[in-house]
């Protein structure tokens, strides 16, 4: 399940369009996206997340802030979005800002997830180096033998992401490499809409 807040805009609009349709056909992880970011030496690197709201305002995914994606944000706030859905034969291709959303919102996720995940979260220290698998797994379950549910609660180094779109490309495949491109960009408080070749 992902939130949807208000979306009146056409590419916002399409966006959700689409995300039904992959839930609806039980695609597995139908709202994962590919994130991109960028380093200081402007050396790219991409992973995958799980979109959690979708609004007129943007899209939003919970994360580590301490994380590999999280220092790179912190130095480059832009970053590149790609989703894609074999099965329904579109991908959807985003660039823009990236910033913390507000932490009211980053509790009220935190606080829906199972007890299991909030731990893990909370001990988790994202992209270190670690002496195994097994060694997190040993702190983890310390933490839930130990922890009282009062004391479960969202770390400072944890929360949500905001990405404000300024481009969005809507690709559905066709036949023979006769693939349909829609291009939105954002000019001000209005979505410019254009085509563009396969």
């Amino acid at each position: 399940m992902i939130e949807k807040g208000k979306i009146s805009q056409e590419p916002f609009i399409e966006i959700l369009k689409t995300l039904e349709e992959a839930e609806s056909a039980n695609l597995v992880d139908w709202n994962a996206m590919n994130i991109a970011s960028v380093d200081e030496m402007n050396q790219p690197s991409s992973r995958m997340v799980l979109l959690k709201k979708i609004s007129d305002d943007g899209l939003v995914f919970y994360t580590n802030y301490n994380s590999r994606k999280g220092k790179e944000i912190e130095l480059n706030p832009k970053v590149a979005v790609n989703f894609w859905w074999r099965e329904l034969q579109v991908q959807i291709r985003i660039s823009g800002s990236i910033s913390e959303a507000s932490r009211s919102e980053s509790e009220e996720y935190f606080n829906s997830r199972p007890k299991g995940s909030r731990i893990s979260a909370i001990v988790s220290k994202q992209s270190e180096e670690i002496e195994s698998f097994e060694s997190f797994q040993r702190i983890v379950e310390e933490a839930i033998n130990n922890l009282d549910e009062k004391d479960i609660k969202l770390p400072d180094h944890c929360g949500m992401y905001k990405i404000m779109p300024v481009e969005i490309e809507i690709w559905k495949e066709g036949e023979f490499r006769r693939h349909e491109r829609t291009l939105y960009k954002s000019e001000g408080k209005k979505w410019v809409k254009s085509y563009l070749s396969p």
